[in-house]
Protein backbone atom coordinates (compact mmCIF):
# COMPACT_ATOMS: atom_id res chain seq x y z
CA UNK A 1 0.00 0.00 0.00
CA UNK A 2 1.30 3.52 -0.80
CA UNK A 3 2.05 5.51 2.27
CA UNK A 4 0.15 9.06 1.71
CA UNK A 5 2.40 11.99 1.36
CA UNK A 6 2.03 14.15 4.85
CA UNK A 7 0.33 17.41 4.38
CA UNK A 8 2.89 20.28 5.68
CA UNK A 9 0.85 21.99 8.55
CA UNK A 10 -0.38 25.31 8.22
CA UNK A 11 2.24 26.68 10.61
CA UNK A 12 1.81 30.43 11.86
CA UNK A 13 5.56 31.21 12.04
CA UNK A 14 6.01 34.78 14.03
CA UNK A 15 8.83 36.95 15.89
CA UNK A 16 8.67 35.85 19.62
CA UNK A 17 7.48 37.87 21.92
CA UNK A 18 9.04 38.52 25.70
CA UNK A 19 5.45 36.87 26.95
CA UNK A 20 6.24 34.09 24.82
CA UNK A 21 9.58 33.26 27.46
CA UNK A 22 7.82 30.87 30.26
CA UNK A 23 5.86 28.68 26.96
CA UNK A 24 9.77 28.59 25.08
CA UNK A 25 11.27 27.56 28.35
CA UNK A 26 9.08 24.81 29.14
CA UNK A 27 9.04 23.80 25.91
CA UNK A 28 12.97 23.73 25.27
CA UNK A 29 13.14 21.69 28.68
CA UNK A 30 10.44 19.13 27.87
CA UNK A 31 12.36 18.90 23.91
CA UNK A 32 15.72 18.36 25.19
CA UNK A 33 15.72 17.52 28.83
CA UNK A 34 18.50 19.17 29.84
CA UNK A 35 19.29 22.46 32.06
CA UNK A 36 16.37 23.49 34.64
CA UNK A 37 13.16 25.60 33.99
CA UNK A 38 15.53 28.71 35.17
CA UNK A 39 18.34 27.77 32.99
CA UNK A 40 16.35 27.83 30.02
CA UNK A 41 14.51 30.73 30.88
CA UNK A 42 17.91 32.35 31.65
CA UNK A 43 18.58 31.45 28.00
CA UNK A 44 16.17 33.33 26.09
CA UNK A 45 16.38 36.53 28.38
CA UNK A 46 20.19 36.73 29.17
CA UNK A 47 21.92 35.30 26.14
CA UNK A 48 25.30 37.05 25.18
CA UNK A 49 24.53 36.15 21.56
CA UNK A 50 20.65 36.80 20.91
CA UNK A 51 17.94 38.46 22.13
CA UNK A 52 14.73 37.94 22.35
CA UNK A 53 13.82 39.60 19.07
CA UNK A 54 15.88 37.16 17.23
CA UNK A 55 13.56 33.91 18.21
CA UNK A 56 11.26 32.73 15.95
CA UNK A 57 7.84 30.74 17.08
CA UNK A 58 5.73 28.33 14.86
CA UNK A 59 2.28 28.16 16.37
CA UNK A 60 -0.80 25.48 15.08
CA UNK A 61 -4.57 27.01 16.42
CA UNK A 62 -2.57 29.22 18.55
CA UNK A 63 -0.51 27.15 20.36
CA UNK A 64 3.17 27.65 20.77
CA UNK A 65 4.56 23.73 18.89
CA UNK A 66 8.36 24.84 17.79
CA UNK A 67 10.71 27.75 17.93
CA UNK A 68 14.33 28.27 16.78
CA UNK A 69 17.07 31.34 17.12
CA UNK A 70 18.47 33.20 14.37
CA UNK A 71 22.06 34.14 15.95
CA UNK A 72 23.31 37.36 14.58
CA UNK A 73 27.21 36.21 14.07
CA UNK A 74 30.44 37.49 12.49
CA UNK A 75 33.50 35.01 10.90
CA UNK A 76 36.79 35.90 10.08
CA UNK A 77 37.42 34.36 6.17
CA UNK A 78 40.81 35.20 4.48
CA UNK A 79 41.31 37.94 7.06
CA UNK A 80 37.66 39.63 6.60
CA UNK A 81 35.14 39.92 8.72
CA UNK A 82 31.44 38.68 7.05
CA UNK A 83 28.19 38.46 8.97
CA UNK A 84 26.56 34.97 9.48
CA UNK A 85 22.98 34.12 10.82
CA UNK A 86 23.39 31.28 12.74
CA UNK A 87 20.36 28.96 13.43
CA UNK A 88 20.23 27.07 16.80
CA UNK A 89 17.89 25.67 19.44
CA UNK A 90 15.51 24.39 16.76
CA UNK A 91 13.14 22.63 19.45
CA UNK A 92 9.40 20.98 18.15
CA UNK A 93 7.41 20.39 21.27
CA UNK A 94 7.20 16.07 21.73
CA UNK A 95 3.39 15.80 20.92
CA UNK A 96 4.34 17.81 17.41
CA UNK A 97 6.42 15.74 15.75
CA UNK A 98 6.68 13.68 12.67
CA UNK A 99 3.86 16.38 11.61
CA UNK A 100 6.29 18.59 9.09
CA UNK A 101 6.17 21.16 11.93
CA UNK A 102 10.03 21.45 11.72
CA UNK A 103 10.42 21.12 8.64
CA UNK A 104 7.90 24.06 8.01
CA UNK A 105 9.59 26.33 10.57
CA UNK A 106 12.90 25.84 8.75
CA UNK A 107 11.75 26.77 5.81
CA UNK A 108 10.20 29.88 6.83
CA UNK A 109 13.09 30.87 8.64
CA UNK A 110 15.00 30.33 5.18
CA UNK A 111 12.11 32.59 3.59
CA UNK A 112 12.33 35.32 5.99
CA UNK A 113 16.65 35.17 6.36
CA UNK A 114 16.60 35.29 2.43
CA UNK A 115 13.89 38.76 2.41
CA UNK A 116 15.82 40.81 4.97
CA UNK A 117 18.81 40.33 3.19
CA UNK A 118 21.45 37.56 4.63
CA UNK A 119 23.44 36.19 2.35
CA UNK A 120 24.71 32.95 4.63
CA UNK A 121 23.63 30.96 7.34
CA UNK A 122 25.48 28.24 9.46
CA UNK A 123 24.48 25.47 12.23
CA UNK A 124 25.55 22.55 13.71
CA UNK A 125 22.98 19.93 12.62
CA UNK A 126 21.44 17.59 15.40
CA UNK A 127 21.11 15.57 12.11
CA UNK A 128 23.21 16.02 8.83
CA UNK A 129 20.39 14.89 6.21
CA UNK A 130 17.43 16.89 7.99
CA UNK A 131 19.61 19.96 6.97
CA UNK A 132 21.13 19.02 3.61
CA UNK A 133 17.75 18.68 2.04
CA UNK A 134 17.05 22.56 2.45
CA UNK A 135 20.41 23.45 1.56
CA UNK A 136 22.78 23.19 4.15
CA UNK A 137 26.02 21.39 3.80
CA UNK A 138 28.99 20.50 5.31
CA UNK A 139 32.21 23.00 5.49
CA UNK A 140 34.12 21.82 8.85
CA UNK A 141 35.59 18.84 9.13
CA UNK A 142 37.77 18.06 11.60
CA UNK A 143 40.45 15.32 13.48
CA UNK A 144 39.24 14.02 16.38
CA UNK A 145 42.49 13.17 18.44
CA UNK A 146 42.48 10.30 22.10
CA UNK A 147 45.64 10.03 22.67
CA UNK A 148 47.63 9.67 25.88
CA UNK A 149 50.02 12.57 26.77
CA UNK A 150 52.90 11.02 26.74
CA UNK A 151 52.64 10.75 22.48
CA UNK A 152 52.64 14.09 22.88
CA UNK A 153 56.31 16.13 22.28
CA UNK A 154 58.25 16.73 25.43
CA UNK A 155 59.69 20.37 25.53
CA UNK A 156 61.59 22.47 27.71
CA UNK A 157 59.53 25.04 26.81
CA UNK A 158 56.62 23.62 29.04
CA UNK A 159 58.76 26.07 31.79
CA UNK A 160 57.03 28.93 30.79
CA UNK A 161 53.71 27.82 31.18
CA UNK A 162 51.61 28.86 33.84
CA UNK A 163 47.99 28.92 35.27
CA UNK A 164 46.39 32.28 33.73
CA UNK A 165 45.64 35.31 35.88
CA UNK A 166 42.21 37.45 35.99
CA UNK A 167 44.47 40.36 34.76
CA UNK A 168 45.75 37.53 31.42
CA UNK A 169 42.06 37.64 30.58
CA UNK A 170 42.28 40.68 28.26
CA UNK A 171 45.13 39.59 26.57
CA UNK A 172 44.13 36.26 25.43
CA UNK A 173 40.82 38.08 24.34
CA UNK A 174 43.28 40.04 22.17
CA UNK A 175 45.14 37.01 21.20
CA UNK A 176 42.00 34.64 20.01
CA UNK A 177 40.82 38.14 17.74
CA UNK A 178 44.38 38.68 16.31
CA UNK A 179 44.89 34.64 15.78
CA UNK A 180 41.41 34.20 13.69
CA UNK A 181 41.97 37.37 12.16
CA UNK A 182 45.40 36.05 10.88
CA UNK A 183 44.25 32.57 9.65
CA UNK A 184 40.94 31.97 10.84
CA UNK A 185 38.69 30.35 8.05
CA UNK A 186 34.99 30.88 9.40
CA UNK A 187 36.33 31.36 13.11
CA UNK A 188 33.86 32.63 14.72
CA UNK A 189 34.41 36.57 16.29
CA UNK A 190 33.76 37.15 19.96
CA UNK A 191 31.67 40.17 21.35
CA UNK A 192 32.76 40.75 24.92
CA UNK A 193 29.97 39.43 26.74
CA UNK A 194 30.32 36.07 25.25
CA UNK A 195 33.90 36.30 27.09
CA UNK A 196 32.20 38.03 29.90
CA UNK A 197 29.21 35.91 30.41
CA UNK A 198 29.97 32.11 29.03
CA UNK A 199 33.79 31.35 28.56
CA UNK A 200 35.58 33.41 31.72
CA UNK A 201 33.06 31.20 33.58
CA UNK A 202 33.75 27.58 31.87
CA UNK A 203 34.41 24.99 33.57
CA UNK A 204 37.72 23.83 33.36
CA UNK A 205 41.70 25.58 33.48
CA UNK A 206 43.26 28.26 31.88
CA UNK A 207 46.85 28.15 30.89
CA UNK A 208 48.98 30.00 29.25
CA UNK A 209 52.79 30.17 27.57
CA UNK A 210 54.34 32.95 28.79
CA UNK A 211 57.64 34.08 26.04
CA UNK A 212 61.35 35.20 27.26
CA UNK A 213 60.42 38.71 27.42
CA UNK A 214 58.13 38.96 31.36
CA UNK A 215 54.25 39.44 30.18
CA UNK A 216 54.60 38.24 26.70
CA UNK A 217 51.98 35.81 26.45
CA UNK A 218 52.20 33.98 23.08
CA UNK A 219 49.76 31.19 23.45
CA UNK A 220 47.23 29.62 25.83
CA UNK A 221 45.02 26.50 26.22
CA UNK A 222 41.33 25.62 28.00
CA UNK A 223 40.59 22.03 29.19
CA UNK A 224 38.57 20.35 31.10
CA UNK A 225 39.29 17.21 33.58
CA UNK A 226 37.74 14.34 33.83
CA UNK A 227 38.37 12.53 36.90
CA UNK A 228 35.55 10.05 37.18
CA UNK A 229 37.38 7.13 37.10
CA UNK A 230 39.90 8.59 40.27
CA UNK A 231 42.95 10.62 40.25
CA UNK A 232 45.52 9.37 38.56
CA UNK A 233 43.19 8.70 35.34
CA UNK A 234 42.14 11.69 34.22
CA UNK A 235 41.37 12.83 31.26
CA UNK A 236 42.16 15.85 29.40
CA UNK A 237 39.68 17.23 27.01
CA UNK A 238 40.77 20.53 25.37
CA UNK A 239 38.49 22.92 24.32
CA UNK A 240 40.91 25.66 22.64
CA UNK A 241 44.42 25.88 21.74
CA UNK A 242 45.82 29.09 20.34
CA UNK A 243 49.59 29.37 20.30
CA UNK A 244 50.77 32.37 18.15
CA UNK A 245 54.61 31.39 17.97
CA UNK A 246 56.30 27.85 17.43
CA UNK A 247 57.56 28.04 20.88
CA UNK A 248 54.15 28.75 22.32
CA UNK A 249 53.62 25.89 20.62
CA UNK A 250 56.08 23.79 21.62
CA UNK A 251 55.66 24.95 25.19
CA UNK A 252 51.85 24.19 25.58
CA UNK A 253 52.22 20.55 23.80
CA UNK A 254 55.14 20.09 26.33
CA UNK A 255 52.75 21.03 29.13
CA UNK A 256 49.78 18.32 28.07
CA UNK A 257 53.06 16.08 28.12
CA UNK A 258 54.55 17.07 31.00
CA UNK A 259 51.21 15.77 32.72
CA UNK A 260 51.17 11.98 31.85
CA UNK A 261 51.79 10.64 35.28
CA UNK A 262 48.34 11.41 36.31
CA UNK A 263 46.35 11.63 33.27
CA UNK A 264 45.98 9.28 31.06
CA UNK A 265 44.23 10.78 27.99
CA UNK A 266 43.98 14.03 26.20
CA UNK A 267 41.19 14.06 23.67
CA UNK A 268 40.98 17.51 21.02
CA UNK A 269 39.32 18.61 18.16
CA UNK A 270 41.69 20.28 15.60
CA UNK A 271 41.30 21.02 11.88
CA UNK A 272 42.60 18.95 8.71
CA UNK A 273 45.88 20.96 8.67
CA UNK A 274 47.02 20.81 12.05
CA UNK A 275 50.28 19.50 13.33
CA UNK A 276 48.73 17.62 16.11
CA UNK A 277 48.64 14.23 14.17
CA UNK A 278 52.68 15.08 12.53
CA UNK A 279 54.18 15.94 16.20
CA UNK A 280 52.89 12.72 17.71
CA UNK A 281 55.56 10.25 18.31
CA UNK A 282 53.34 7.64 17.56
CA UNK A 283 50.37 7.00 16.50
CA UNK A 284 47.71 5.90 19.01
CA UNK A 285 43.94 6.25 19.38
CA UNK A 286 42.12 5.44 22.63
CA UNK A 287 38.83 5.46 21.69
CA UNK A 288 39.05 2.53 19.51
CA UNK A 289 41.74 1.69 16.75
CA UNK A 290 41.25 1.56 13.52
CA UNK A 291 43.61 -0.46 11.19
CA UNK A 292 43.54 -0.53 7.44
CA UNK A 293 46.65 -2.14 5.48
CA UNK A 294 49.73 -0.15 6.61
CA UNK A 295 47.07 2.32 7.40
CA UNK A 296 46.97 3.33 11.38
CA UNK A 297 44.37 5.41 13.17
CA UNK A 298 45.11 9.11 15.67
CA UNK A 299 41.54 9.97 15.63
CA UNK A 300 38.26 10.35 13.98
CA UNK A 301 36.47 12.71 11.31
CA UNK A 302 34.78 15.22 12.92
CA UNK A 303 31.55 16.06 11.15
CA UNK A 304 31.32 20.16 12.33
CA UNK A 305 29.24 23.04 10.95
CA UNK A 306 27.40 23.46 8.33
CA UNK A 307 26.75 27.10 5.42
CA UNK A 308 24.00 27.11 3.88
CA UNK A 309 24.34 29.95 1.16
CA UNK A 310 20.58 32.32 1.04
CA UNK A 311 21.68 34.96 -1.47
CA UNK A 312 24.34 33.55 -4.01
CA UNK A 313 24.77 37.00 -5.10
CA UNK A 314 25.09 38.42 -1.67
CA UNK A 315 27.36 35.87 -0.50
CA UNK A 316 29.90 35.37 -3.94
CA UNK A 317 30.39 38.87 -3.51
CA UNK A 318 30.99 39.13 0.39
CA UNK A 319 33.56 36.05 0.10
CA UNK A 320 37.19 36.73 -0.35
CA UNK A 321 39.22 34.74 -2.82
CA UNK A 322 42.90 34.29 -3.65
CA UNK A 323 44.61 37.15 -4.82
CA UNK A 324 45.72 35.34 -8.18
CA UNK A 325 42.17 34.72 -9.03
CA UNK A 326 41.39 35.75 -12.37
CA UNK A 327 38.65 34.71 -14.98
CA UNK A 328 35.29 34.40 -15.91
CA UNK A 329 32.62 31.73 -16.02
CA UNK A 330 28.84 30.65 -15.51
CA UNK A 331 27.78 28.86 -12.60
CA UNK A 332 24.26 27.08 -13.13
CA UNK A 333 22.37 27.17 -9.47
CA UNK A 334 20.12 24.62 -8.59
CA UNK A 335 18.03 25.83 -5.40
CA UNK A 336 14.54 24.10 -4.96
CA UNK A 337 13.94 26.09 -1.64
CA UNK A 338 14.79 29.22 -3.02
CA UNK A 339 13.97 29.09 -6.25
CA UNK A 340 15.47 33.17 -6.56
CA UNK A 341 18.83 31.91 -6.27
CA UNK A 342 17.58 29.15 -9.71
CA UNK A 343 19.28 30.88 -12.46
CA UNK A 344 22.60 31.15 -14.22
CA UNK A 345 25.10 33.57 -12.64
CA UNK A 346 27.95 35.16 -14.41
CA UNK A 347 31.10 35.04 -12.28
CA UNK A 348 34.11 37.37 -12.77
CA UNK A 349 36.83 37.19 -10.79
CA UNK A 350 39.71 39.84 -10.44
CA UNK A 351 41.54 41.56 -7.31
CA UNK A 352 40.79 39.07 -5.06
CA UNK A 353 37.25 39.88 -5.42
CA UNK A 354 33.95 38.42 -7.06
CA UNK A 355 31.43 40.36 -8.93
CA UNK A 356 28.14 37.99 -9.81
CA UNK A 357 25.20 38.94 -11.95
CA UNK A 358 22.37 37.12 -13.39
CA UNK A 359 23.12 35.62 -16.96
CA UNK A 360 19.95 37.04 -19.47
CA UNK A 361 19.57 35.99 -23.05
CA UNK A 362 21.51 39.32 -24.60
CA UNK A 363 24.28 38.29 -22.89
CA UNK A 364 24.20 34.93 -24.47
CA UNK A 365 23.53 32.85 -21.97
CA UNK A 366 26.94 32.24 -21.05
CA UNK A 367 27.81 29.89 -23.88
CA UNK A 368 31.03 30.15 -24.46
CA UNK A 369 32.27 30.46 -20.84
CA UNK A 370 33.02 27.82 -18.91
CA UNK A 371 30.13 26.52 -16.90
CA UNK A 372 29.45 24.90 -13.64
CA UNK A 373 26.30 23.36 -12.56
CA UNK A 374 26.16 22.75 -9.54
CA UNK A 375 23.01 22.59 -6.37
CA UNK A 376 23.21 25.11 -3.50
CA UNK A 377 24.57 23.21 -1.14
CA UNK A 378 27.58 21.45 -3.41
CA UNK A 379 28.24 25.56 -4.32
CA UNK A 380 28.07 25.68 -0.18
CA UNK A 381 31.46 23.62 0.03
CA UNK A 382 33.02 24.80 -2.65
CA UNK A 383 33.01 28.11 -1.99
CA UNK A 384 34.18 27.94 1.70
CA UNK A 385 36.92 25.85 0.38
CA UNK A 386 35.99 22.57 1.84
CA UNK A 387 35.27 20.48 -1.13
CA UNK A 388 37.73 21.04 -4.30
CA UNK A 389 35.70 21.74 -7.64
CA UNK A 390 37.55 19.17 -9.62
CA UNK A 391 36.70 16.20 -6.80
CA UNK A 392 33.05 17.61 -6.76
CA UNK A 393 33.05 16.92 -10.57
CA UNK A 394 35.13 13.51 -10.22
CA UNK A 395 32.49 12.29 -7.80
CA UNK A 396 29.25 13.71 -9.77
CA UNK A 397 28.58 16.17 -7.36
CA UNK A 398 28.61 19.26 -10.23
CA UNK A 399 28.73 19.39 -13.58
CA UNK A 400 31.31 20.61 -15.73
CA UNK A 401 31.53 22.06 -19.03
CA UNK A 402 34.48 24.02 -20.94
CA UNK A 403 36.83 23.38 -17.59
CA UNK A 404 34.87 25.59 -15.71
CA UNK A 405 36.46 23.23 -12.47
CA UNK A 406 39.90 23.46 -13.43
CA UNK A 407 39.60 27.29 -13.72
CA UNK A 408 38.09 28.14 -10.24
CA UNK A 409 40.04 25.22 -8.39
CA UNK A 410 42.37 27.72 -6.49
CA UNK A 411 39.71 30.46 -6.28
CA UNK A 412 38.82 29.41 -3.10
CA UNK A 413 41.36 27.45 -1.40
CA UNK A 414 42.43 28.02 2.12
CA UNK A 415 42.77 26.93 5.52
CA UNK A 416 40.16 23.92 6.52
CA UNK A 417 37.12 25.78 8.13
CA UNK A 418 37.09 25.86 11.68
CA UNK A 419 34.84 27.59 14.16
CA UNK A 420 36.14 26.37 17.44
CA UNK A 421 34.57 24.15 20.06
CA UNK A 422 33.84 27.39 22.41
CA UNK A 423 31.79 28.90 19.53
CA UNK A 424 29.37 26.37 19.44
CA UNK A 425 25.84 27.39 19.40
Amino acid sequence: MTRRAIRPPALRYRPARRTDVDTLADMALRTYRVSSIEARRDFYTEHPRFSIRDVRVGELDGEIVASLVMLPLQAWVRGHRLPLTGIGTVAVSPESRRRGVGEALVRASLREMRQRGDAMSILYAFRSDFYQKFGWSLIERTSMLSVPPGVLPASDEARRVRKANIPDRPVIQEIYEQHTQRSGHFALARRPEWWEKRLWGYEGDWVVYEGRRRGQIEGYLQYQVDHGDGPWKLVLTVNEFVACTPAAHRGLWGYLHSLRDQAVEVVVAVPGDELWPTVLTDAQNLRGELKMGAHRSTGHLGYGAMLRILDVKGALEALPVSPGARGELSVDVRDDVLPQNTRAWRVVAREGRLTVKPESARSGGGKSLPKLTAPIGALASIVAGTLSPALAVESGLVEDARGAAELIETWFRARPAFLYPMNGF
